[in-house]
C-alpha cells in the first residue's frame, strides 16, 4: 500500500476516533476556562505515525504570539497560520525511530467545539524508514505558557488496534512507547 493511501486511511481513523461536535462558536461568545489541556490521538502504521491534537483556541493563540512574538495572534485557516503553528509544534513535539529524528508534516487543521469552547486541531504526520514499533516522544505543548498544561495523546496501533494513552506535563514530557 502507498505510503499517500496509508496516510489518509491513518487520518480517516483519527477522525472517526475523535469525532467532531459541530462549528465553533465565535471567541466572542466564549467563557473563560481554567483547565489547560490538550487531547490527541495517534494513530500508528507501518511506517507512519499521525497524530490529532486539539487545544482551546484562546491557549493555542497565547502560545503562538509567544512563539512568533507577534502579540495578538488569531487563529484562521491558511497557509501563514500553518506554517507558524508546525515551526511551534516541532519545537514542542518531537518524535524518535531507532534515534532518528522524525520530521512532522501538516495534514489537516480546523475549528471545532468542545463543551461550548471554541477548539482547534492539528494533524501532522510523521514517516519513519523502518514500521514503527517503538519510539520515544516528547511533547511540552503550551507548558511554556500555563505551568499546569496537560497533554494527553492516546496512542493506537494498527492493525492489531493496541493503545496506549500518555499524560504530559512539566516534570512528565517524555515517554517510551512500545507496542
Amino acid at each position: 500500500m502507498s505510503s499517500r493511501k496509508t496516510s489518509a486511511l491513518l487520518l480517516a481513523s483519527l477522525l472517526a476516533l475523535a469525532p467532531t461536535s459541530g462549528a465553533a462558536a465565535g471567541a466572542s461568545g466564549a467563557r473563560p476556562h481554567k483547565l489547560h489541556l490538550s487531547s490527541g490521538s495517534a494513530a500508528v502504521e507501518g511506517t507512519l505515525l499521525v497524530v490529532r491534537i486539539r487545544f482551546f483556541r484562546d491557549d493555542l493563540e497565547l502560545a503562538l504570539a509567544g512563539h512568533t512574538g507577534r502579540s495578538g495572534f488569531a487563529l484562521s485557516p491558511g497557509p501563514e497560520v500553518d506554517a507558524a503553528f508546525l515551526a511551534y509544534f516541532q519545537a514542542h513535539f518531537t518524535l524518535v525511530v531507532d534515534g532518528e529524528g522524525l520530521r512532522p508534516t501538516l495534514v489537516g487543521s480546523g475549528e471545532d467545539e468542545l463543551d461550548r469552547e471554541p477548539v482547534w486541531w492539528y494533524a501532522v504526520q510523521f514517516e519513519a524508514s523502518a514500521p514503527i514499533q517503538a519510539f520515544t516522544v516528547r511533547n511540552t505543548l503550551l507548558t511554556e505558557v500555563f505551568d499546569d498544561q496537560r497533554n494527553i495523546v492516546k496512542f493506537i496501533h494498527f492493525p492489531d488496534q493496541k493503545q496506549k494513552t500518555y499524560s504530559f506535563a512539566i516534570g512528565e514530557e517524555e515517554f517510551q512507547v512500545r507496542f
